[in-house]
């Protein structure tokens, strides 16, 4: 486990959980007993222990660390559902940061901001991966024409890193996937009103965060 943050005194503070690293023993027992029933209902439907495992160590930290930063009992916070799935806090107004989470193979990231929407996303590199189909589809023109110019060898890890900056910034906006069309007529250049960091994370991985303006 890891605290880390992009070089810049208005970016968000990242938690980085790797479960290689041992932190996936902090699932049992205790931890799981912070889930709430919805949570838990949820923790069941996974097939593979190992996904499981992922969701119950990501829900546990996120409730971990906003109960420390609320001073309030981490099992007794609820969360509401925005339209296209973003979570928040429900009944907490004064001081509630907000949040994101995003997890993939052994990693789970965790932002968060006093003011600003956050958004964030971590992805396993899949070497060979045909990437091209996906990023003609979600990505602006001008955007797969440089992926598409670079070496075969740098390909997979570039596209990575697109998508991750994509699904950060459309977290951050509220919109998910759903914003995909409107993003892919619009120009690869970061808006003004999105700042947008590439995160260091382990070999074999990508991950960015991304900040909108206040609401």
């Amino acid at each position: 486990m890891a605290w880390g943050t992009p070089q810049d005194h208005e970016a968000p503070a990242l938690l980085i959980l790797d479960r290689r690293d041992g932190a996936g023993a902090a699932t049992t027992g205790e931890l799981v007993s912070l889930l709430d029933r919805g949570e838990q209902e949820r923790s069941a439907r996974f097939r593979r222990p190992g996904d499981r495992e992922r969701y119950q160590l990501g829900r546990a930290a996120l409730r971990q660390v906003l109960g420390a930063y609320l001073d309030r009992n981490p099992a007794a916070l609820r969360f509401r559902y925005g339209p296209h799935g973003k979570p928040a806090l429900d009944g907490v107004v004064d001081a509630a940061p907000h949040f994101n989470l995003a997890h993939s193979g052994d990693l789970i990231l965790l932002a968060l901001h006093p003011s600003r929407p956050v958004g964030v996303d971590v992805e396993r590199l899949r070497p060979g991966l045909d990437w091209q189909p996906i990023a003609r589809r979600v990505l602006p023109a001008d955007a797969v024409s440089r992926l598409e110019s670079l070496p075969p060898e740098q390909g997979d890890a570039a596209f990575l890193e697109a998508w991750c900056r994509l699904e950060a910034r459309l977290k951050a906006s509220g919109e998910g996937l759903a914003g995909l069309e409107r993003l892919r007529r619009e120009s690869a250049t970061q808006p003004a009103d999105i700042a947008i960091w590439d995160v260091e994370v382990p070999a074999g991985y990508g991950a960015a965060v991304a900040l909108a303006e206040p609401l």
